[in-house]
């Protein structure tokens, strides 16, 4: 049974707190920030019309004896707290008002409203916290499937791994805060500063294969980890299963050969540069290329160029193949699917089959 304190506390007391880092908003549990601008917005109405909204659960983060201070994590109510400091901060208007436009009134109700406070009475590091968040977290804007396995199955090498590659984590030393999972190894932790996959976080993060909410949701995460999936076992139906993160959750034996590889597979991916907006940068193309470049790196930078693929890939593009077209459209995440649109790749950069290859006939007479 967990024990828990009921309270209020006025808002601008609770802002204070997150500004001076004794109130952490985005503890290693939090998933990304979702909300939408207009979301943003209607939550503080509520405020503003002196509406009651949910409770904001608090665990505790720890004490520092020198300085005096206590710090606890926000477990459930991040981006509701995200976007009073947003507001307050200028970031975004409310029916045609910013923070700054309202009137001293208006300000001192919005900081004086009273936010109802559950504080459990858990520890950061308590195992038990990542259960509460996902429970707590079964509402309209609920956990996605990457969401709760990134949670779940955070301290699994894999995972740690495929966080890495998308910059989900950052890592540092010493753990001055919270936001760092307690439960990774020290170990990684130093691997993975060591590690620079520049690369391969630009293709993934600054290029438009994902938009920025589908990064907020982690699409990006789960596409990453079906590549590291596929590179160890080839290609499979739909997302990569539970039990692989927990096959991978104390080493992942591999990572520096694949995370070297990657990196040079998406330079390459990069050096074409392809149109901002083509075809190419659809997700389900982009795991294909990435896959088949990986797994035939050394053939095709001894057999072509990227401005050459690019060419390729444009004209292919030109004249889709209904297979093709398809397998890229209509249950892209499917074993199958994903081996056709393999077998096309494979014919277009260095094994045409024999119907495709035009051969001119010389006569000698």
């Amino acid at each position: 049974m967990i024990k828990y304190n009921v309270r209020s506390r006025q808002l601008i007391d609770i802002v204070g707190d997150i500004k001076r880092s004794q109130l952490i908003l985005s503890p290693y549990f939090q998933r990304n920030l979702v909300w939408r601008q207009v979301h943003k917005q209607d939550f503080i109405k509520t405020i503003l019309l002196g509406y009651p909204f949910p409770q904001i659960f608090l665990a505790k983060g720890g004490i520092d004896a020198d300085a005096m201070t206590s710090t606890s994590l926000i477990v459930d109510g991040q981006q509701r707290m995200k976007s009073i400091i947003e507001f307050i901060d200028g970031g975004f208007e409310v029916d045609g008002k910013y923070y700054v436009n309202l009137s001293k009134d208006e300000k001192d109700e919005l900081l004086t409203y009273e936010i109802a406070i559950i504080e459990l009475q858990m520890e950061s590091d308590d195992p038990q916290i990542k259960e509460v968040f996902k429970r707590l977290n079964r509402t309209f804007y609920s956990l996605t499937n990457i969401e709760r396995l990134s949670t779940e199955y955070a301290p699994s090498e894999l995972m740690l791994v495929a966080k890495v590659l998308t910059q989900e984590i950052e890592l540092k030393l010493p753990r001055n805060d919270h936001t760092l999972d307690p439960n990774i190894p020290e170990s990684f932790i130093h691997w993975g500063i060591k590690k620079k996959v520049e690369s391969f976080n630009k293709l993934i993060l600054e290029s438009t294969i994902f938009t920025n909410y589908e990064i907020s949701r982690k699409v990006h995460l789960m596409v990453v980890l079906n590549i590291l999936a596929t590179i160890e076992r080839g290609f499979f139906n739909r997302n990569i299963p539970s039990t692989m993160l927990e096959e991978y959750s104390e080493i992942f034996t591999d990572k520096d050969l694949i995370m070297e590889n990657l990196e040079k597979s998406a330079k390459l991916y990069l050096d074409m540069h392809l149109p901002k907006e083509s075809y190419w940068y659809n997700k389900a193309n982009f795991f294909s290329i990435l896959i088949y470049i990986y797994n035939n790196y050394d053939e095709l930078v001894s057999s072509s160029t990227p401005k050459f693929m690019k060419e390729k890939l444009l004209q292919f593009e030109k004249d889709l193949p209904p297979q093709y077209q398809l397998a890229a459209k209509e249950a892209v995440n499917n074993k199958k699917e994903r081996q056709l649109r393999n077998k096309y790749l494979d014919e277009l950069f260095l094994h045409p089959s024999p119907a495709k290859v035009v051969t001119t006939q010389i006569n000698i007479f």
